[in-house]
């Protein structure tokens, strides 16, 4: 779920709840969302042209302490393997949102649609976030190859996490990644 978080928003401004609404979706947001150009539809475009989808919005730190380093976990509900931050692997507010996945639902009545994000505190991915136009996820090893700029480990990894990818599809997803990466690793992620 981090990656509905990375690279995180450096706007400054208040955090104080703000209404916000979208179509049938009624709550707040931050104060400092409302009048920011990245706000669009209750969610944040800060870095759409890394990541080809939206981020979730900042709401500040929940006020839950503990390590948030990622742990894997696996829900009845939610059949795909999902990193959490640790303190949230036994939190009573964390819940699975259909549309977002899993998020915070601290002061829930507050930001009722528009509920806040995980909290990773002050940990940070080892790599850049990045994505693809066709919308296939990227593993650490496919970003790790691009890097180093070897192209057939990064084939290799992409079709080893998309089994029915094309040869094709894996050097066309390389080819973008290759524009992606250097920039994304000069960034803070």
């Amino acid at each position: 779920m981090y990656r509905l978080v990375f690279p995180r928003c450096d706007v400054v401004g208040s955090l104080e709840p703000e209404p916000y609404g979208h179509m049938a979706s009624k709550g707040s947001i931050p104060r400092k969302c409302k009048a920011c150009r990245h706000i669009f539809e209750g969610e944040c475009l800060r870095a759409v042209g890394q990541l080809h989808r939206y981020l979730s919005l900042d709401h500040g730190p929940c006020p839950v302490r503990g390590p948030t380093n990622p742990v894997l976990i696996e829900t009845e509900i939610y059949k795909s393997k999902v990193f959490v931050p640790a303190k949230c692997e036994r939190c009573g507010f964390l819940e699975l949102d259909q549309i977002r996945g899993f998020v915070c639902n601290f002061e829930r009545k507050k930001w009722r649609a528009f509920r806040r994000a995980l909290d990773w505190g002050a940990w940070s991915p080892d790599h850049p976030n990045v994505g693809l136009k066709s919308g296939r996820s990227v593993t650490p090893e496919v970003i790790e190859a691009v890097r180093n700029r070897k192209e057939a480990e990064a084939v290799k990894a992409f079709r080893s996490s998309h089994p029915g990818a094309s040869f094709l599809e894996a050097r066309r997803a390389y080819a973008e990644l290759v524009e992606q990466v250097p920039a994304a690793f000069s960034d803070n992620r």
